[in-house]
């Protein structure tokens, strides 16, 4: 019985969100950040837990979630989280009236770019290019090179951690040249394409394809690339105004199953393993692999550590008066104790409200959901302001994947994101060169307000 209530309870939450999602405005079928940002929730930070409460998953029951009030606590903690975000979205469009768009068609514009953006754009590449070459150079080895000469997977691993989080240097700014910059880029030059196709247009295209597949492999990691494709998948739809259709849903699911299957034989050492265990593999880490060390949070806080209070927030340049506490790294070495024994610097990374969590308890869960739906919500009704060029189409797309990295991120590095007050400058930047942030008449607005109030006194 209490079995069944579980799976009911489980169901009316996905219903219900889903139901309040739509009165919001908000089409699933419509790639915007809200819409995409639930969809992720569902697969990374929600669906997972029906098979941890019945232990269905052998690799997770190994690491000790194994606990089913813990597990259900688990669930408690990610449903309030999405009907708050839900909630708010709900709040913001019906009680504020601050609508959407129900699709892309509704907006107007020329979506024209002059040969100052364009060639800023080209520059952008090429720095980002040079970026690349410098970062390679100070790595030992790169891992997917590595990789093809046949390394052992211990072997890759170590590669991996000195080209990501054993890295020596401040990995984030090559980082976001690598993998933000260049992805823009690629989604811009997509659009770009699609609005004019001609052959330089492709070639740049085709050129920029090329190098954001190969800095999203380099590491071996398999995200990047997947959430490369979603971001064309959803430059397609908003550059072409229309929605996700069955035989898109198609291809993406193809497409991006084939590259997991892929990688995961390649970078994972299942070469010799039967395809079912492969399939297996990539089921575990797509529905559990978020949502999982979400229950060792839990676990460690407040009953093996205090709440950090906000001791685990980003700390530019030192300003804040406390030493950050590394909670990625420090989940991973509870859950795996002997990743510190072999050398290696792993990270347990997980859906947003966990961080929270381990800083506030239940009401950082509560803050942090609030604020995540205000924030997404209002960042799609100011870009669908904007007119729907192919750089901030670009933006646009780039926002939404990384919105879903709230499934796998904390909020305060979503916020303090370096990669995402650049790319804004960068957009912002290319509005002016593109003329449309400069006001024809910056007195039209006062005057007309004047002779609104001489008519109003006139009529008294």
């Amino acid at each position: 019985m209490f079995s069944l209530l579980f799976v009911i309870n489980f169901i009316a939450v996905i219903l219900l969100s889903v139901n309040i999602a739509r009165k919001s405005n908000i089409r699933f079928l419509v790639p915007t950040i809200p819409s995409i940002f639930i969809w992720s929730y569902f697969v990374f930070s929600y669906v997972g837990i029906l098979a941890l409460f019945f232990l269905w998953n052998d690799y997770r029951v190994s690491l000790g979630i194994d606990d089913k009030f813990k597990i259900l606590e688990l669930w408690v903690y990610s449903s309030l989280s999405l009907l708050l975000i839900v909630l708010t979205f709900y709040f913001l469009s019906n009680i504020l009236n601050l609508k959407i768009d129900k699709n892309y068609r509704e907006i107007k514009g020329s979506g024209q770019l002059n040969s100052t953006v364009k060639m800023g754009m080209f520059l952008l590449f090429v720095l980002s290019i040079g970026v690349v070459l410098i970062y390679i150079s100070k790595i030992p080895s790169i891992p997917l090179l590595e990789q093809l000469k046949g390394a052992s997977s211990e072997e890759l691993a170590l590669s991996r951690s000195e080209a990501t989080n054993n890295f020596s240097g401040k990995l984030h700014w090559y980082r976001l040249f690598y993998s933000s910059v260049l992805t823009f880029l690629g989604y811009y030059t997509f659009s770009l394409s699609l609005k004019k196709p001609t052959l330089l247009n492709w070639s740049f295209f085709l050129i920029t394809f090329a190098a954001a597949s190969f800095t999203a492999l380099m590491t071996t990691q398999k995200a990047p690339l997947v959430w490369f494709f979603i971001g064309l998948v959803s430059t397609y739809l908003i550059t072409r105004k229309t929605q996700i259709k069955l035989k898109t849903a198609i291809i993406l699911g193809g497409t991006t199953f084939t590259a997991l299957l892929f990688m995961y034989r390649r970078f994972m050492g299942l070469e010799g393993r039967p395809i079912i265990d492969v399939i297996q593999s990539i089921f575990s880490r797509a529905f559990t692999g978020q949502i999982g060390p979400a229950y060792f949070y839990i676990e460690m806080f407040p009953r093996h550590e205090e709440y950090l209070l906000g001791r685990s927030f980003p700390n530019p340049a030192g300003i804040f008066p406390w030493e950050t506490y590394s909670i990625t790294t420090e989940v991973m070495n509870y859950m795996n104790p002997a990743m510190i024994e072999a050398g290696v610097v792993g990270s347990a990374p997980t859906v947003f409200w966990a961080d929270m969590y381990a800083n506030f308890g239940i009401g950082g869960i509560i803050l942090s959901s609030i604020l995540v739906g205000l924030i997404l919500y209002l960042l799609q009704y100011c870009i669908n302001k904007l007119d729907f060029n192919p750089f901030i189409i670009a933006y646009c797309s780039w926002l939404i994947v990384e919105a879903m990295t709230l499934s796998s991120t904390s909020l305060a590095n979503f916020l303090l994101n370096v990669d995402l007050m650049f790319l804004t400058f960068v957009v912002i930047f290319m509005l002016f060169l593109n003329r449309q942030l400069v006001l024809k008449d910056p007195l039209k607005g006062l005057k007309s307000f004047n002779q609104k109030l001489i008519k109003f006194e006139e009529q008294k």
